[in-house]
């Protein structure tokens, strides 16, 4: 039985641009092409802190670790904002006279934030960053406002690098580091060999060094050139045949998402499973691979937020990516099918 999920082996790149940096891009804005999602962060922030004295940043209270990291890094105060079960954001406009800088995040594809709180800060004179890595190839996954953007591939495709840093209006002025020999080493072996100790061991040793390390000629060619027309088609494709498959009376696990929406292209198809371990179990000896986006980092603090403690607990994602088929989806749908009945009849 062939395994459903696991690593990306190296994206296979067209012989024509696919011009998606032309489009998110202004002329008169800046890409960089970054070693990881996070060092395009940390690349963002060293540039917003030229003209930044207050240095507050208002950041979800869902997130991965290695997006706090840079903030801690550039020196950064974080105060947190809620989410709902639906992960939308919940905003509190009595920061507005705190903060410096406003982190946005469309989770997995599915843009949700306010709005108007975004226009609120803007009209303020708040810097509006956005950490794109799950919403980079939906319609709706860079706000319009945002003045900086950050985010990485790698979860998308196969690519050794995979992360960049834009800036909508103006010229980045530090220099970029180069890539970092080793960790690219690592990166290119775990890919070719499917390794995911090896994956770990680059893994560990970025969240050390991580800064503003550039990417390789191969991970930015790749990225020019990835079809990402197909990669988007196939993923709404592959999330509506999962959706599809599913009975509308669920026991044990539910959809985060239970509609697709016309403008996300989903990372991946996520759920709540109430008990996550023994789901988890359930999935893997059949065949599909799960994963855990994120564990509890040690800047986040969730004494008192339980709605942020209920998604850090229970969130799950399953592959609905490029590499597979309606019927690979049909095959996840009629598993989680199998595993409510077996809730139910436990």
């Amino acid at each position: 039985m062939s395994v459903i999920g696991g690593m990306f082996p190296f994206e296979t790149a067209l012989s024509v641009d696919n011009g998606y940096f032309q489009q998110i891009c202004p002329s008169d804005g800046d890409i960089s092409f970054m070693m990881s999602g996070r060092c395009g962060i940390f690349r963002c922030l060293q540039d917003i802190c030229q003209h930044d004295n207050r240095k507050v940043a208002y950041v979800p209270i869902y997130t991965c670790e290695t997006v706090l990291a840079p903030f801690e890094k550039a020196g950064y105060q974080l105060k947190f904002y809620e989410l709902d079960e639906n992960l939308h954001s919940i905003f509190d406009e009595r920061v507005l006279d705190e903060i410096s800088v406003l982190s946005l995040c469309g989770y997995y594809g599915f843009c949700s934030y306010d709005h108007d709180f975004v226009r609120a800060c803007k009209d303020r004179g708040i810097v509006i960053f956005e950490d794109v890595t799950h919403s980079l190839l939906s319609s709706d996954g860079i706000d319009p406002l945002c003045d900086y953007a950050a985010g990485s591939f790698r979860k998308w495709m196969g690519v050794s690098c995979g992360g960049f840093a834009m800036k909508r209006k103006g010229k980045f002025t530090a220099p970029l580091l180069p890539v970092d020999a080793h960790h690219l080493e690592l990166r290119d072996k775990a890919i070719s060999q499917s390794s995911g100790d090896v994956f770990w061991e680059g893994e560990l040793l970025l969240r050390k060094m991580f800064d503003s390390f550039g990417s390789d000629d191969r991970s930015e060619f790749i990225l020019r050139h990835a079809d990402l027309k197909t990669i988007c088609s196939r993923r709404r494709e592959n999330f509506a045949a999962i959706l599809q498959g599913l009975p509308d009376n669920l026991s044990g696990f539910r959809p985060v998402f239970p509609v697709l929406t016309p403008e996300a292209v989903p990372s991946h198809f996520t759920l709540y499973a109430d008990d996550r371990d023994g789901f988890r179990q359930y999935l893997d000896e059949r065949g599909v691979h799960s994963t855990v986006y994120w564990p509890v980092g040690p800047l986040v603090d969730l004494t008192g937020h339980d709605t942020a403690k209920y998604i850090y607990d229970h969130i799950v994602a399953l592959p609905c990516d490029q590499r597979y088929t309606a019927s690979d989806m049909a095959r996840i749908a009629e598993v989680l099918t199998d595993y409510s009945e077996h809730r139910r009849n436990v």
